[in-house]
């Protein structure tokens, strides 16, 4: 496992790329220890911080999991930002580490079927991003 924040994405520290720059330090934690703890690494890592960036949802939908269904499971700790980001961050990595073949199209219409293709184009500007 690597150590806490040496995670790289395309050859630049994950810490050091724009989207994690565009996001709290302690959130940008949370996100790089659960990445980590499910074994994410490069662009997959990125994605989990870009995930975070683009679904921007409030305590309990941080990471836009579970936000169209009520009662949904990654909604519990709402009111515990820090353990709800990193149940929504478990949750959307899991997805990641199982879903995403590196085809950002294929993935955002498994993540975001509604508006995948207005998804893709932010997350293809997110990652492409030093």
């Amino acid at each position: 496992m690597l150590a806490a924040g040496s995670a790289q994405a395309s050859g630049t520290p994950i810490r050091q790329t724009a989207v994690a720059r565009a996001l709290p330090a302690r959130e940008v934690g949370i996100l790089v220890d659960v990445g980590e703890e499910y074994g994410l690494s490069g662009d997959e890592l990125k994605l989990l911080l870009v995930i975070r960036k683009i679904e921007n949802g409030g305590p309990g939908v941080e990471m836009g999991v579970g936000s169209n269904i009520r009662g949904h499971r990654a909604r519990r700790y709402a009111g515990q930002p820090d353990l709800s980001l990193r149940i929504q961050a478990r949750w959307a990595a899991g997805t990641i580490r199982d879903r995403f073949t590196g085809n950002l199209e294929s993935f955002a219409k498994r993540y975001c079927p509604p508006k995948w293709r207005h998804w893709t184009s932010m997350a293809r500007h997110w990652m492409t991003r030093g």
